[in-house]
């Protein structure tokens, strides 16, 4: 069946991408077309779907079995990005809030009650040393709960702090993960600090992260000149108690950058939880799942085919097609909210998880997520060549031979940003 490479409808990039039966286009694809081809015929496992961002529509370059669901690994993380921004918007924010009890009473300087530190998913919280260590700064300080306090006149604090991940179920750990898997991803919680790690850098993880962050909190408490008496325990905030402060993390757009840079696991399963959470469902992995799954097909970007397990792509249990990843791709080139969030929020060639990835022109031309498991090597993105083409991309190789994926992949990348794909 011959069906026409250029459409012209509204919905061209998409249902270009969606077409299986789509032939590359007449002028294109020479070397592009044959060096997938060249490894296809050894490495059959593999998806991919190439397609140039005409502004009349969308051309397929190259494809091989686009429509087959395929284990994408952390190029998972573009489908957690794309739900979370266009669930919860780019401009998001987590909230942590600081309470009281109804009963608590100021004496002078002094409070004389709890306080509940209640979480509310933020996957940045954090101290300041770990910010500047491990988040490039860009995270919520602790202290902006602590500094309200002191503003209130209050210079101790004379009863327990409670801390509450009640936001999220009580599971440490993704959907479908093997138990080794704990060694790429701190324990999840509805109230992380320091990304739930024992310290001030990634060295081990705390035994207890909830109650970790209330001595965090009471550490930033000390530092601001707010003393405390007390113990540190978990447990739920009252539905009547009393605001004292909230802190706001970074915009949503922010976080998805800190985790698509670096292909950060915890970022990734909390925000799966958020989703689920602050978009009306539960705080679990499935409900996140659910929600996220809901509203990419609802937009046209994932196929009944397609399976959402956890948000990282550690779990082998994720499936999903070329076709589909590219659609995301193509669909946020178009978008000048959510979608500009999304493509800014992947590394360019030479930073994060590209650090060592594509030579010469192609590093600055090229904005991808990679992925990588036991077996899988995948990358989705977009490039845009010399001349100005822009291409959506996906390349899942389900195959042993990582060093060979790997490079297959760069070849193609080179080739689209030196244009030789270009109309």
């Amino acid at each position: 069946m011959s069906i026409p490479t250029r459409l012209t409808c509204a919905t061209a990039v998409l249902t270009a991408v969606a077409a299986s039966a789509l032939a590359p286009s007449a002028s294109a694809a020479g070397t592009v077309e044959a060096t997938l081809r060249a490894w296809t015929a050894q490495h059959p496992g593999t998806g991919a779907m190439i397609v140039r961002l005409d502004p009349g529509g969308g051309v397929v370059v190259a494809s091989h079995r686009p429509r087959e669901p395929f284990i994408p690994a952390s190029t998972q993380k573009l489908i957690t990005s794309a739900g979370a921004l266009t669930t919860l918007g780019p401009d998001f924010r987590f909230p942590t809030r600081l309470y009281t009890s109804a009963g608590a009473r100021l004496r002078g300087r002094t409070l004389k009650g709890p306080i509940y530190m209640q979480g509310g998913g933020d996957p940045v919280l954090a101290t300041g040393a770990y910010a500047r260590a491990e988040l490039d700064g860009r995270a919520t300080l602790l202290a902006r709960l602590a500094r309200p306090l002191k503003k209130r006149g209050i210079r101790q604090v004379n009863g327990p702090i409670v801390a509450d991940e009640s936001i999220f179920d009580a599971r440490r750990t993704g959907r479908g993960w093997l138990p080794y898997y704990t060694l790429y991803s701190p324990p999840l919680t509805g109230l992380p600090t320091n990304q739930a790690h024992a310290g001030n850098g990634q060295a081990a993880y705390s035994p207890d992260p909830p109650r970790a962050s209330g001595q965090r909190l009471r550490a930033a408490m000390k530092g601001v000149g707010v003393g405390h008496r007390g113990d540190v325990r978990t447990g739920r905030t009252p539905k009547k108690g009393r605001l004292l402060a909230t802190a706001l993390s970074p915009r949503l757009r922010i976080i998805a950058g800190t985790m698509n840079r670096s292909s950060d696991n915890h970022i990734a399963e909390t925000l799966l939880k958020g989703v689920g959470a602050h978009s009306g469902g539960r705080g679990t992995s499935a409900g996140g799942a659910r929600a996220i799954s809901s509203r990419l097909r609802s937009l046209g970007i994932l196929a009944a085919g397609d399976r959402i397990v956890d948000g990282s792509g550690l779990s082998r249990q994720n499936r999903v097609s070329a076709a589909s990843l590219a659609r995301l791709i193509a669909t946020a080139d178009r978008d000048r909210t959510w979608g500009r969030a999304l493509i800014s929020s992947l590394p360019r060639g030479g930073e994060g998880t590209l650090v060592r990835r594509f030579r010469g022109s192609a590093r600055k031309r090229v904005r991808a997520k990679t992925g990588y498991i036991n077996g899988v090597s995948t990358l989705a993105g977009r490039v845009v060549s010399r001349r100005g083409d822009r291409y959506a991309f996906a390349l899942m190789m389900n195959d042993t031979d990582i060093s060979g994926a790997q490079a297959t992949q760069n070849r193609i990348i080179a080739l689209l940003a030196a244009g030789a794909a270009d109309r």
